[in-house]
C-alpha cells in the first residue's frame, strides 16, 4: 500500500469522492470510506482506534498536501484517451515525449524505432524527480526546524534569568525604601530634639530676662553682674553642647569614610573581611574573617591600630561586645566597656577584632567557680584543656588595675606560673566582698545571659559565634 493509497477501501485518492481527508487523531482517509465510518454508531480510527464525533464527512479537514501530491503525479486521474484511435493510453514514447495507445505502438511509433515505457514506469520517473526537487527544501525547513527550537531555548532561559533579575531588583529595592524610611524616621527624631533644645534656650533668654528685671531692684550692681555672668556661661554651654553634638556627626562621618562607607548606609556591610552592622543606634565592627596579612593589620584608622607597640591607641572606655550561643539557638549579645589602657586590654581587643588572626570567636566556657556562692565566677576557655597564645610577651598581672571583686568584672585568668601569660579571662557573677583583683573591663549590659550560661549542666556546649567592638554608639 503506498501513500497515495486510502489504508480501508486501497483506492488512489482523488480531487473528487475519494479525496483525502485528517481524522481528529492525524490519520487519514478517503471521503467515501468516511462517509461509511461517519454511519456507523461506533466511530473509531481503523488504524489507532481512537474514538470522533464527526457527524458529517465535510467536518473534516482535506488533506491538501497529499492532494497536490496526488494531482501533480496524476496517480488518481483517469486514464486519458489517444485522441488519433480514441483507446485508452498505455504506454509512453519517451523519444516523442508522447502518450500513445496499443495502436500506435503497431504504427507511428514502433518499439523497434522509439523507446517506449510504461504508464507506471513514467509516473515513477516523474515521482522520484519532484521528490528530489523537493528534498532540499524539507531539508532547509528541517534545519529552520531545528534553529527555532534553539531560539526558542534561548528566549526562554533569558526570560527565566530576567524574571530572576527583576525578583532580585525588587527586593533590593525594598530594603532601600525599608532603610530610607528609617534613616527619615531617625532624622525627625533628631529634628524634634534640636527643636526642643532650641525651645529650652529660648525659655532660658526669656526668664534670664525676666530674672534681670525682677532683681534689678533688688540686688547690687555686683550681684547683677555675677548673676548675669553665670547666665552667659549657661548659655555658652549650651552652644558648646550643640558644637559637641554637630563634631560627634562629624566624626561618625569622618569614621564612617574611613572604612569607605556612606554615612546613609544600610546594616550589613562590610570592611575588607569585617563585617560592619548597626544595631539599637550602635555601629558595630566585627570579627575579623579570613586569612590574615601582618601588613594589613597596620592598615585602616589610627584609632584601630592596637598591634603599634609604639604609639598603640587607647583603650579606656571603649565598647566591645561578644556573642554567645546554645546548641540551636539564636545567639544572645554581651556588651563590655573597657578599662584602663594596659597591654593586656590591648591584646583582649585583638582578640576580639581579630587582626592578628587569633580571636576568641569559637572558644567556649570551661567551667563556673563557686557556683550560686559568694565570689562565683565563669572561666572562658576550651573544653579540651589547651591554652590560648598570648598576643604579646610581657602581658602580665601588676600591669592591670585593681578592683573590687564586683559583679561585671572582667579580669585576666590561669593557673600558677601561667597566669601572667594566659590569654583567655573569667567574669565575675556574684560580688565578692572585701576581696580585689586586676581588672581590665566591666559588664555592661548582658550580665543576665552570662549567670544563664553559668547555671547549665552543658556549659561546654555553649560557644562564642560572633565578637568585636562598638565604633560609635
Amino acid at each position: 500500500m503506498g501513500e497515495n493509497e486510502c489504508i480501508v477501501c486501497f483506492s488512489h485518492y482523488d480531487d473528487g469522492d475519494r479525496r483525502p481527508r485528517f481524522m481528529p487523531c492525524g490519520h487519514t482517509l478517503c471521503s467515501k470510506c468516511l462517509e461509511k465510518a461517519i454511519k456507523k454508531v461506533a466511530k473509531i480510527c481503523p488504524t489507532c482506534r481512537k474514538p470522533y464525533s464527526a457527524s458529517n464527512v465535510n467536518d473534516l479537514p482535506v488533506n491538501f498536501s497529499l492532494e497536490r501530491i496526488v494531482t501533480s503525479t496524476n496517480v488518481a486521474e483517469k486514464v486519458p484517451e489517444c485522441p488519433e484511435h480514441e483507446l485508452p493510453v498505455s504506454h509512453r514514447c519517451s523519444s516523442h515525449k508522447a502518450w500513445v495507445c496499443n495502436s500506435c505502438l503497431s504504427k507511428d511509433h514502433s518499439p523497434k524505432s522509439c523507446k517506449i515505457i510504461t504508464i507506471d514506469e513514467e509516473l515513477s520517473f516523474k515521482k522520484a524527480t519532484q521528490l528530489s526537487q523537493a528534498q532540499p527544501l524539507l531539508n532547509a525547513l528541517e534545519e529552520t526546524c531545528h534553529k527555532t527550537d534553539d531560539t526558542k531555548k534561548q528566549c526562554k532561559q533569558i526570560i527565566e534569568e530576567t524574571d530572576k533579575e527583576i525578583i532580585r531588583l525588587e527586593t533590593m529595592v525594598k530594603i532601600l525604601q525599608e532603610e530610607i524610611q528609617r534613616k527619615k524616621t531617625f532624622k525627625n527624631q533628631i529634628d524634634v530634639k534640636y527643636a526642643m533644645f532650641d525651645k529650652k534656650l529660648e525659655n532660658i533668654k526669656y526668664k534670664r530676662c525676666t530674672y534681670d528685671e525682677a532683681v534689678t531692684s533688688l540686688m547690687s550692681s555686683d550681684t547683677i553682674r555675677e548673676v548675669s555672668t553665670c547666665l552667659v556661661e549657661v548659655e555658652h554651654q549650651a552652644k558648646r553642647l550643640k558644637l559637641i553634638s554637630n563634631e560627634i556627626e562629624r566624626e561618625e562621618n569622618l569614621m564612617l569614610q574611613a572604612f569607605n562607607i556612606p554615612a546613609e548606609s544600610t546594616t550589613g556591610l562590610s570592611l575588607g573581611n569585617h563585617k560592619l552592622s548597626v544595631q539599637d543606634g550602635r555601629h558595630h565592627l566585627h570579627v575579623f574573617q579570613g586569612k590574615v596579612n601582618p601588613i594589613d593589620s597596620k592598615k585602616g584608622p589610627k584609632s584601630l591600630q592596637f598591634t603599634d607597640e609604639n604609639d598603640p591607641p587607647s583603650t579606656d572606655g571603649i565598647l566591645t561586645f561578644m556573642d554567645f550561643a546554645w546548641p540551636k539557638q539564636r545567639p544572645r549579645r554581651v556588651y563590655m566597656k573597657m578599662i584602663g589602657n594596659t597591654v593586656r586590654a590591648r591584646q583582649h581587643m585583638l582578640l576580639l577584632t581579630g587582626q592578628c588572626g587569633s580571636s576568641y570567636r569559637g572558644l567556649t566556657f570551661s567551667t563556673v567557680f563557686k557556683r550560686g556562692q559568694r565570689g562565683e565566677y565563669i572561666l572562658i576557655q576550651p573544653h579540651d584543656g589547651k591554652k590560648a597564645a598570648p598576643l604579646f610577651k610581657d602581658v602580665t598581672v601588676t600591669d592591670d588595675i585593681p578592683h573590687m571583686l564586683s559583679a561585671g568584672l572582667v579580669y585576666g585568668a590561669g593557673q600558677g606560673a601561667d597566669r601572667g601569660n594566659n590569654a583567655l579571662f573569667a567574669v565575675k557573677l556574684i560580688v565578692d566582698h572585701g576581696s580585689s583583683t586586676a581588672g581590665f573591663a566591666r559588664v555592661t549590659e548582658g550580665l543576665d545571659i552570662l549567670q544563664d550560661i553559668a547555671k547549665s549542666d552543658k556549659i561546654n556546649e555553649i560557644k562564642c559565634v560572633d565578637c568585636g567592638i562598638v565604633l560609635f554608639y
